[in-house]
């Protein structure tokens, strides 16, 4: 009996192991499994945005079919003779251009807010009319598009016109000319130098060939002329090894063969045509570059140093149930968020009515235009002054790379625009990425402790609710630099623009010996110099606060010197703030002093929140800069808006943006001049209006910038926050945030 008692409770407790162990087994298979799901990729967002949208809207850009109705219809037109771009020379009419023109911004709302019918879209395309006498420049606005119909001149008051033939942006059709009429004779003619010096040459070359850079930019208003400097290839980093040779060409006109080198410059000296230099050159001292080292050399990308064996991967965020966005052809919803997105040809990301709470805060946030302005001591880095519209940001946003552009379970978006090399539509899949990310930054917290309790560690409460944002990302990248824009909104109703900088820095050769006021060496051997350089970039924000009657005005903070009510005898210095409307556009062009801080505020006098104040936003910069540049002086004149810190305009339609492709040829004169948005100083009071809001930043390159330039502080924001909008922090109905009672 005991022996069949103790064999049974044995075999009970057997049973109840097993029965644990199998319990244990199953816990820790479900946890593993739901790892396993949390770490499965999300379902990706189609990436044929553009070409069969949800639901059509007025904001939609251009798709392949539509670019290739508009070229067709115009192709048609026999009066303006235009040929298919590979067919073109310099003497024929092409098209370089297009994108699609809003409608007009009271259209746009009457149809979005009162149900009116979706006004009809347009195209704005620009033709090189090379084969008129004289040759110009035409913009011309198509539509209906869908199904052209008709064209019409553009004519913007906001613009020069006619637009003068010199100020084109280059373009493959002129690059071709500029190669078979000057560059391949020019350096044929150089090629005993050219393999002497640098041991690289242009024409008949092979694995020793040197690549050039044009850059349209005259030396005053009226001239075409090209720099052209040359860089080492198929070399990683190619932008790092620059020759010590620039020339300088006339190509005013449509006829290639008058054509002419204007100025020559090699090794520090300037020269007025090749037979002058190959004369000079016996009596010049001999300067022979060493011909770079075989393999990865100090522009490689490549991983320095050994893999370590134990280096573990990037940890990875997550969304446990499924994105808390969602995506209707353009238009984006989440949490409390609603807004669409395009991207412009001329300056990419545009962010188009914006609304919180079904509230619309603006008609659109962009970025209007970004330059970059170089110092020197040779020409190429003394004359590169770069306003890149000229080269069309927005066709410049090209595919990303997933996982490290941005996160894995980002939804990723194509960019659709006219191809001007080809006369064709051009799609980059991937070119834009949107997601949701932890910021690591609490939007708020606190613990409240009892402090007249000699236990300090009793707290009454504690919350905190973690930052977490969505994020719309574009990386064009311009030539040598790559921009990270990203336009961020936040669950507190703030939104963000950011831009930080990173990609190749632009070198020059600087073959004087010693050191360099205008930035630090990278390769002494080669003589290559870092130049300094300055970052500029300007953001439009049309805000619509209550509609369209906004005002503008600034807190002024102001030291009061005043008696202390508890010690009459003595003064007291504090600050104070007071309020200033601007009137007029010429009373809103802020320039930003460290002496006269102020808050820029934008606000509806007809809508007030609970307490009686006038519902608003504030605009702040991280990254006011000034250019040192005099007003007016030459290339200064290509970037007024880069003048003052902050302006604010009645709102135009056609004062769109800032920007223009043709203010690089010519800065001095520019066909798109800011001052013309506020010189006639109309009043801003009860107005729909506009602030345009510059960034800067100073750029003296190191060694540390090698082999590309890092994005940790060069990091720049415009944040739109708001000021008494709400009756609290609009947060506070966000189930993301945790209360912690004892």
């Amino acid at each position: 009996m005991n022996k069949n008692l103790r064999l049974c409770a044995c075999c009970t407790v057997l049973f109840v192991a097993i029965s644990v162990g199998l319990l244990i087994a199953v816990i820790v298979l479900a946890v593993q499994l739901e790892q396993l799901k949390d770490q499965q990729p999300q379902p990706r967002a189609t990436n044929d945005w553009r070409k069969t949208p949800a639901t059509p809207s007025v904001f939609d850009t251009l798709t392949e079919s539509e670019i290739t109705e508009i070229r067709d219809f115009l192709h048609s037109r026999p009066e303006l003779n235009l040929v298919p771009v590979n067919r073109a020379d310099m003497g024929s009419n092409y098209i370089y251009m297009m994108e699609p023109v809003l409608p007009k911004k009271t259209d746009v709302l009457r149809h979005l807010d009162s149900g009116g019918a979706m006004p009809a879209r347009s195209a704005r395309v620009s033709c090189f009319m090379g084969g008129e006498n004289p040759p110009v420049i035409k913009e011309f606005i198509v539509s209906p598009v869908p199904n052209v119909a008709q064209y019409k001149d553009s004519d913007n008051p906001a613009e020069r016109r006619p637009i003068p033939w010199h100020t084109r942006p280059s373009n493959p059709v002129e690059l071709s000319a500029i190669d078979t009429a000057l560059l391949k004779p020019v350096t044929k003619e150089l090629f005993p130098i050219l393999k002497e010096t640098y041991g690289y040459w242009y024409h008949n070359c092979t694995d020793r060939c040197l690549v050039f850079n044009f850059v349209p930019r005259g030396i005053r208003d009226g001239d075409r002329h090209m720099l052209i400097w040359g860089f080492r290839s198929k070399i990683d980093g190619y932008y790092l090894w620059p020759v010590s040779l620039l020339l300088l060409v006339d190509v005013n006109g449509n006829d290639p063969t008058h054509y002419k080198l204007t100025r020559l410059y090699y090794e520090n000296r300037a020269y007025g045509s090749t037979e002058e230099l190959l004369a000079a050159y016996s009596t010049l001292p001999k300067h022979t570059y060493p011909f770079p080292t075989a393999g990865a050399t100090y522009g490689s990308p490549d991983l320095r140093g050994e893999r370590k064996a134990n280096w573990k991967k990037l940890p990875k965020q997550t969304e446990p149930d499924g994105r808390r966005y969602t995506v209707d052809g353009q238009k984006v919803k989440y949490l409390d968020w609603e807004f669409n997105f395009r991207l412009r040809a001329v300056t990419g990301i545009q962010v188009m009515d914006i609304r919180f709470r079904g509230e619309r805060l603006a008609y659109e946030i962009s970025m209007a235009d970004v330059a970059v302005y170089y110092s020197g001591n040779e020409p190429s880095g003394l004359l590169a002054s770069f306003v890149d519209a000229g080269w069309s940001l927005g066709t410049l946003h090209q595919p990303l790379i997933k996982g490290y552009d941005c996160p894995e379970n980002a939804a990723y978006f194509n960019n659709t625009f006219f191809e001007s090399g080809t006369g064709k539509p051009r799609t980059y899949v991937d070119a834009l990425c949107l997601f949701e990310q932890n910021t690591g930054l609490p939007v708020r917290r606190h613990r409240s402790i009892d402090f007249y309790n000699p236990d300090q560690s009793k707290y009454f409460y504690k919350f905190s609710m973690p930052g977490s944002v969505l994020i719309l990302r574009g990386i064009p990248t311009v030539w040598n630099y790559d921009y990270i824009f990203d336009f961020v909104f936040h669950p507190n109703g703030v939104i963000e623009v950011k831009v930080a900088s990173t990609g190749y820095i632009q070198t020059f050769t600087y073959p004087l010996g010693g050191n360099s006021p205008y930035g630090n060496f990278v390769n002494r051997d080669f003589g290559i110099l870092a130049n300094l350089h300055h970052h500029l970039f300007n953001v439009k924000v049309d805000f619509d606060i209550g509609g369209q009657q906004n005002r503008f005005e600034t807190w002024d903070l102001q030291l009061e010197n005043r008696t202390n009510p508890l010690a009459p005898e003595e003064r007291w210095l504090q600050k104070r703030t007071a309020v200033n409307l601007r009137k007029t556009e010429s009373e809103a062009l802020i320039k930003y002093k460290f002496e006269e801080p102020k808050y820029y505020v934008m606000y509806n006098q007809q809508r007030n929140n609970t307490a009686g104040y006038a519902r608003s936003y504030r605009i702040y910069a991280n990254g006011f800069s000034k250019v040192m540049l005099p007003e007016g002086w030459y290339s200064e004149n290509g970037i007024p808006w880069a003048r003052h810190q902050v302006t604010v305009t009645k709102y135009k339609d056609n004062e769109d943006t800032t920007a223009s492709i043709y203010n690089q040829a010519d800065p001095y004169n520019p066909v798109k001049n800011f001052e013309k948005f506020y010189g006639d100083n109309e009043g801003i009071v009860d107005q729909d209006l506009v602030a345009w809001v510059s960034l800067g930043l100073q750029h003296i390159p190191v060694m540390e910038d090698i082999p590309v330039t890092t994005t940790p502080g060069k990091q720049l924001s415009v944040v739109l926050a708001p000021l008494n909008y709400f009756d609290e922090d609009p947060s506070m109905t966000s189930q993301d945030a945790i209360v912690d009672r004892p």
